[in-house]
């Protein structure tokens, strides 16, 4: 089927288009088999090849290379099924925030909360934000930047706090930075380490670390510092990005831990951890907030993004 010449109207994309179209694009992304596709949707083969060749001679584009394999999409189908999964994340997160309406609460929204953030500016932008919004219910999920930015694109999450950096694919993506925060060693308290006044990367490439996974950009730069100062980077390791489970195995072993200075002083505070007296590479960004491009944020999200603003500049 050759390639359109131009694109539809918005109008008779947006009155012809089937949700049950939309649907299937998702399935037949995750299945690559028509067959396992209908059977996912309770339809059969034949009426999912019509719905899908209906919406290819609508379009005047294939979307998908038949093949031994099975279904491929091609360059417009990723492009439509990564609209279609937003628009059905959009109608999921309509429908949670219709539940939380009947529930008695005043709307929802969605973050994600990078390990930078989670621990100290987003509870105390959350706190902020909670004085003028009581009824509103927020949703926080924890991750790395590889999971949380992905759910960003699809519409899972409104947006997510965290480190703005050029490591990050910047496609579809809007950044705004708040302030810098250097990364930190931190160990138990007693650590034997904790006695020494001054420390070098090369003196603890032998102890046991947690740290970021290895496509982490912050690993990267970490490992390079390491060969840099002549040693091979840490081989006993625990890879994480939970600052609970870290503090946790800080806490109970001789493990080092990479913590953000903000988090590492709050810890040691509180005498719970200890900051050891070593230097670390920079960040590759600041810290800030990652919205997606083109899609509004809801006035309750907006509150909140004005919420991390204020914790952020109470911060710096």
């Amino acid at each position: 089927m050759p390639p359109a010449t131009r694109i539809l109207p918005d109008w008779f994309l947006r009155s012809r288009l089937k949700m049950r179209q939309v649907l299937l694009l998702v399935a037949l992304d995750e299945q690559r088999n028509m067959h396992r596709a209908a059977a996912s949707l309770r339809m059969t083969q034949p009426a999912a090849t019509r719905l899908l060749g209906g919406l290819e001679r609508m379009l005047g584009l294939r979307l998908f290379e038949r093949g031994p394999r099975g279904l491929t999409p091609n360059a417009y189908g990723e492009s439509l099924i990564r609209h279609a999964r937003a628009m059905l994340a959009t109608l999921d997160h309509a429908r949670e925030e219709m539940n939380s309406l009947a529930e008695g609460a005043s709307g929802r929204v969605a973050i994600g909360a990078l390990l930078v953030a989670a621990p100290v500016l987003v509870p105390r932008a959350l706190a902020r934000f909670k004085q003028r919004h009581p009824h509103h219910t927020v949703l926080v999920q924890e991750g790395s930047a590889t999971a949380l930015l992905p759910a960003l694109r699809r519409g899972e999450l409104d947006l997510v706090v965290g480190r703005v950096t050029s490591d990050v694919p910047g496609e579809g993506l809007e950044f705004e930075t708040f302030y810098n925060e250097p990364m930190q060693v931190v160990a138990r308290a007693g650590h034997p380490l904790g006695r020494r006044r001054a420390l070098a990367l090369a003196d603890l490439a032998g102890e046991m670390w947690i740290v970021p996974a290895p496509d982490a950009p912050y690993r990267r730069r970490l490992d390079a510092a390491f060969r840099q100062a002549g040693v091979a980077p840490p081989r006993r390791l625990v890879e994480s990005v939970s600052i609970a489970v870290n503090k946790m195995l800080v806490q109970g072993s001789d493990m080092l831990g990479v913590m953000p200075r903000t988090v590492a002083r709050e810890y040691a505070a509180l005498g719970l951890l200890r900051v050891l007296p070593v230097m670390l590479p920079p960040p590759s960004g600041p810290v800030g907030v990652i919205t997606a491009t083109g899609r509004p944020l809801a006035p309750a999200a907006a509150d909140l993004v004005q919420a991390l603003r204020e914790a952020a500049r109470r911060h710096a």
